[in-house]
């Protein structure tokens, strides 16, 4: 083989253009309001801005990608993906009714939830049950999943256990009519700033529940190559000091 093709074939089966080829048109990223992970500042028109949005901005960048975000309602995002309205989606949570149209992509964020309680208030036990089992008052954000482990922990204690708003959850633990509630470790913090309300609380050590952030990608409309090429970019971006100031701007919980 003439060695001057060899530059040439190369360049062609690079990951980056064979990823950028199967992008030619903009990707479509739905999204709802959830911050720090994905909102859109005010007034429009604006960016969108997030921790899982940037993530996702910086990868597709590196892979050739051009990419358009749309709001929606979560349910309106799923429904794209599987009917191919949609290319991707972020902060999801793997099950298999969702595998079933959409790929997902390794993990990118450990998803924890933690304890809160108030500031300067310090419990010896070292993991909920035990908290629990001491009479302590616990608030949890209605209607969330925390897996069946701790929905089952919970279940057992109705008297002690409310399931409110997160909004509410911070106003009773300031008014001490609970001793703590369950938050996210990187939606908590942001709440709690949108309300003034920063300061007033800080999380136990102990990791209540942890269930992996991915994003997903319609089957309708991204090929398993792409995935694949899509897995390879998230790593490498994750291994790069803008990927840490990412992390460290949106994550206040070390």
């Amino acid at each position: 083989m003439n060695r001057l093709f060899l530059p040439l074939i190369v360049l062609l089966l690079s990951p980056a253009l064979l990823a950028a080829t199967e992008c030619a048109s903009p990707l479509r990223v739905g999204f709802d309001d959830w911050p720090p992970y994905h909102y859109r500042e005010a007034p429009p028109p604006s960016r969108v801005h997030g921790y899982a949005a940037e993530v996702l901005s910086a990868v597709l960048a590196r892979m050739g990608c051009e990419v358009t975000y749309l709001e929606l309602p979560w349910k309106r995002v799923l429904h794209g993906l599987e009917y191919g309205e949609i290319d991707v989606a972020m902060e999801a949570n793997m099950n298999d009714e969702r595998a079933r149209y959409a790929y997902f992509s390794d993990p990118y964020n450990p998803g924890r939830t933690l304890l809160w309680v108030r500031q300067g208030k310090v419990y010896q036990e070292q993991d909920l049950a035990t908290w629990l089992a001491k009479g302590y008052r616990l608030g949890i954000t209605k209607d969330y999943f925390y897996g069946d482990e701790v929905m089952a922990l919970l279940a057992r204690y109705p008297g002690q256990v409310s399931a409110v708003s997160d909004k509410q959850n911070y106003v009773k633990l300031a008014r001490g009519r609970i001793d703590g509630f369950l938050g996210d470790m990187l939606a908590t913090p942001s709440g709690l700033g949108k309300e003034g309300m920063e300061g007033q609380f800080s999380y136990h050590p102990m990791v209540v529940y942890e269930s992996p952030s991915y994003f997903m990608l319609s089957r309708q409309t991204v090929s398993a190559h792409f995935l694949a090429q899509f897995n390879q970019a998230l790593a490498a971006f994750k291994a790069t000091s803008d990927y840490e100031r990412i992390w460290r701007r949106y994550t206040r919980v070390r």
